[in-house]
């Protein structure tokens, strides 16, 4: 009844906009709405200066309407990667004013987003002047790529203080970020003052957190938590711990990290307390599977010249010294290896706790490719023994619930904006079918993916590309 009503109201709305300017037709395609409940139909949509103006069944249309004939391609939401520094630095920084920020690069970062469907993106971390701008030049339509919501610069223990804290943030929020980003080495009286601050301002809070364990950044009001684990010590069992914590003095946060996955018991109390304290606070998790495996288990899928091949000139650059890794033993990897199954095992845990999960990549570090990173990170949440249907969720309505963004993108509703991928094969019988994009629409017009791979950008959007 739900899909009746709407392609009737649609129909009618259509009739009444079938030569509007600046429109078109998307006509012979199934449609995947993701509305929950919905099954895939067939329909046309009108696309009218952005927005879904309409979906039908068997719409009136004329020589001279726009029509784009998608028949044999299926219509789904535009994905949403939750972890995407775009904001490219050419030598990261803990100090932001050494942060050697590459505009140019940025730029094509976010075109090789679009050209793989990714028509949304959270930045969790930029330089704040930057990562504003670039996100409203994208909104004025300057500039190609997906929309963009930024936090600022990290908290990671620095400023030490409360009132340092507090100074930070406001100084943030007059830059107008969309967020405030807390990361690995803040305490918890530091992430309450953060926490709390943000919200006086009016913005929410992402997490990257190990010194602040996930139940207590959730009773603190963290809104957002990245990555799929803490590694923090109070999520392994008692035992454990002073062996993992001497592993961090002596080896190196990175290298403890093998035997923290070794060591941790996915069904045991302390992660009952992290999925708990998830869901009783309504946290999203973004797992960022895919920048785990590039850096634990170097497989050659990563590291092909074809793969890198689609990557800007300078972050391929910045992976030749082969990221945190590098120095990693052949026990080492062998060892990660073995211990790797128990990530996905506790990713699949929350899923099925009913944790809210959404797609991110953690771009860009090594190996992990602008856009096409988000379609790997989906086969691995996949790999996971989680349903495709539910996964793509995950990268579209999921993600829009989480930014607070669910009544404007994340389904093909009439009204919405159009934001939407047109793919060769059906990503519900194989996610690996996200990979096969045929067409973008964002912004009111239709792109191919190998036009937004060109390395000239216009000075301003088009307003179609392509029609064929």
């Amino acid at each position: 009844m739900l899909i009746l009503t709407l392609l009737s109201r649609g129909a009618t709305a259509m009739a009444a906009t079938a030569a509007a300017a600046g429109s078109f037709y998307l006509t012979g395609g199934t449609v995947i709405s993701m509305v929950p409940g919905q099954r895939p139909y067939k329909a046309t949509v009108l696309v009218k200066d952005g927005r879904i103006a309409a979906i039908a069944q068997h719409p009136s249309l004329s020589a001279q309407d726009r029509v784009v004939d998608i028949s044999g391609h299926y219509l789904v939401p535009g994905f949403i990667d939750m972890h995407a520094h775009v904001t490219f630095l050419r030598h990261p920084s803990d100090n932001e004013q050494d942060a050697d920020y590459d505009r140019r690069t940025s730029e094509l970062v976010l075109r090789g987003l679009l050209a793989a469907g990714v028509t949304t993106v959270r930045n969790p971390a930029a330089p704040p002047a930057e990562g504003v701008r670039l996100r409203d030049d994208v909104a004025a339509g300057l500039i190609l790529g997906p929309r963009i919501f930024t936090a600022g610069w990290p908290l990671n223990g620095k400023p030490s203080t409360a009132e340092g804290i507090r100074a930070e943030v406001d100084r943030q929020c007059a830059l107008k970020v969309d967020y405030i980003k807390v990361y690995a080495n803040s305490t918890p009286a530091q992430t309450a003052a953060a926490v709390a601050e943000a919200h006086q301002c009016g913005i929410k809070v992402i997490g990257h957190l190990q010194a602040t364990d996930w139940p207590t950044a959730a009773d603190l009001g963290i809104d957002f938590i990245t990555h799929g684990v803490s590694w923090s010590a109070s999520t392994l069992p008692a035992a454990k711990r002073p062996e993992y914590e001497a592993q961090i003095r002596t080896l190196g946060s990175m290298r403890a990290r093998i035997f923290w996955l070794e060591s941790v018991d996915i069904n045991g109390p302390e992660m009952d307390a992290v999925i708990a304290a998830l869901r009783r606070h309504h946290i999203s998790v973004d797992p960022t599977l895919v920048a785990y495996e590039t850096k634990f288990v170097p497989l050659e899928k990563y590291r092909s010249a074809e793969n890198v091949a689609l990557a800007p000139p300078a972050m391929q650059e910045s992976w030749r010294s082969g990221g945190p890794t590098m120095d990693w033993t052949a026990d080492d990897f062998a060892r990660m290896k073995r211990a790797w199954p128990k990530m996905l095992s506790i990713v699949s845990r929350y899923f099925r706790a009913g944790v809210l999960l959404t797609t991110g990549t953690d771009l860009p570090n090594a190996f992990v490719v602008p856009g096409v990173s988000l379609h790997q990170e989906m086969e691995l949440l996949s790999n996971a023994g989680i349903p495709a249907a539910a996964v793509l969720a995950m990268s579209t309505r999921n993600a829009a619930i989480a930014l607070g963004e669910a009544a404007d993108i994340g389904t093909i509703e009439v009204g919405k904006r159009a934001d939407l991928v047109v793919l060769n094969r059906n990503p519900l019988s194989n996610i690996r079918n996200t990979r096969r994009v045929h067409l973008v629409v964002a912004h009111g017009a239709i792109l191919r993916p190998a036009a937004l791979r060109a390395k000239a950008s216009p000075a301003r959007l088009p307003d179609v590309v392509s029609e064929n």
